[in-house]
């Protein structure tokens, strides 16, 4: 818990300190010359792309044989990243494994697995995508780094091969499901990673693709209504240099409150790269901050309003 709020303090004192070094007249001219329908356009483009993603988690889990519509996926979808906007930690995730529990009946450690792949395409498609940015826009970068990049591709692959290995993958993620439930839940933690590791079975599969395809297309929506946003306060950003810019921002962002203060002070060290100006950086970083996490969490909220979750014994 104080890690957390240790997480929240720091976020909200780099904010602080970017506010202080940057002319806020001039970040306030830039917003007020938004284009409003461009910034509708960005703000629909995130609630299509969480639809998308509703689309493949609900194909995932019929995968795995069971069945949950993709508009419940969605509604779900929306509810969890709401709690895990407002939670420290972005403990979001783990509802949608307690709606699969009582919704379904899935036990907790089967229902994780659907979360977990879901989450991996997330993860993985935006490292991918911030890596092959840094080899195509080395920009001011230190040429090593091009180097360091093949290495974390490499990498990337031995994780894989590694985490879905039997033998392997039994002993990292038992590990991972020992620390989280703690040594008072040890025979839980067993059971659930018993459930967890079987669920996996049904993702050995080359049906894989489609939503890897679902992944892409999301995140082209993402990308393409983000520079709309961008064209909304005049700037002329090139749409893979963009894509490149929010898969970092979208990873620093995981390590801060509503990533405050690391999404602003990325977003300033990139766009600097092609000759924006801080001011231009940070307007579009709080444009980001309303549009795409307060009015879309108040968004999500509604729809967590309409599909609630009764918290009747998760384990």
């Amino acid at each position: 818990m104080i890690k957390k709020a240790l997480l929240v303090l720091v976020g909200l004192a780099l904010f602080a300190f970017i506010l202080s070094k940057v002319n806020l007249k001039q970040v306030w001219a830039i917003l007020q010359t938004a284009n409003p329908w461009l910034c509708l356009a960005g703000f629909l483009s995130l609630v299509l792309m969480t639809f998308l993603k509703g689309v493949r988690w609900s194909y995932l889990l019929r995968m795995q044989g069971h069945s949950y519509s993709a508009w419940n996926c969605f509604l779900i979808y929306m509810g969890s990243l709401f709690w895990g906007n407002v939670t420290p930690g972005r403990a979001g995730d783990f509802m949608k494994v307690l709606y699969l529990k009582e919704d379904l009946g899935i036990p907790v450690g089967a229902g994780m697995t659907s979360v977990v792949v879901d989450r991996i395409f997330d993860l993985y498609l935006l490292l991918l995508l911030g890596s092959l940015g840094i080899l195509l826009y080395p920009l001011g970068f230190n040429p090593q780094l091009v180097h360091l990049v093949w290495i974390f591709f490499g990498f990337l692959v031995l994780v894989s091969f590694l985490a879905f290995n039997r033998r392997i993958g039994e002993i990292l993620i038992k590990a991972v499901f020992q620390r989280v439930m703690g040594p008072s839940l040890k025979e839980k933690a067993n059971q659930a990673f018993g459930e967890f590791h079987q669920g996996m079975e049904a993702f050995f599969s080359f049906k894989l693709i489609l939503p890897a395809l679902l992944s892409l297309t999301s995140y082209l929506v993402f990308f393409e209504g983000s520079s709309w946003m961008a064209e909304a306060i005049g700037l002329q950003v090139n749409f893979f240099f963009l894509a490149f810019t929010l898969s970092v921002v979208n990873i620093v962002s995981l390590f801060s409150f509503l990533g405050m203060g690391t999404r602003d002070g990325a977003l300033i060290l990139l766009f600097g790269l092609i000759g924006l100006s801080q001011a231009q950086a940070l307007a579009y970083s709080l444009l980001i901050l309303f549009l795409g996490t307060l009015l879309f969490s108040l968004l999500c909220f509604f729809c967590f309003l309409a599909k609630p979750i009764r918290f009747k014994n998760p384990f």
